[in-house]
């Protein structure tokens, strides 16, 4: 099987005529790539490649949000010291 020229998996099938392969790609970028398996007949699927971040976004996420918050924490601080006088 390949994609774009690049050897993506091998498989054989069974007495059906049937198969199932991982498919690995070495470089790939998001969006759809076609996977043709060459087997007397050429046979052509596509691959859907997203991106998904695990504990890294959110990681960041609340690091934005911590200090969304402790800014507005300061703010209101300020606004009360303010008021006490």
């Amino acid at each position: 099987m390949t994609s774009l020229g690049q050897s993506v998996g091998n498989t054989t099938a069974d007495d059906n005529g049937e198969f199932k392969s991982p498919v690995k790609f070495a470089n790939i970028e998001p969006g759809r790539h076609k996977v043709r398996a060459e087997c007397g007949i050429t046979l052509v699927g596509n691959v859907d490649v997203t991106l998904s971040s695990s504990s890294g976004g959110t990681t960041s996420t609340l690091v934005v949000l911590l200090f969304f918050l402790l800014i507005g924490a300061a703010m209101l601080r300020r606004q009360f010291t303010g008021l006490r006088r």
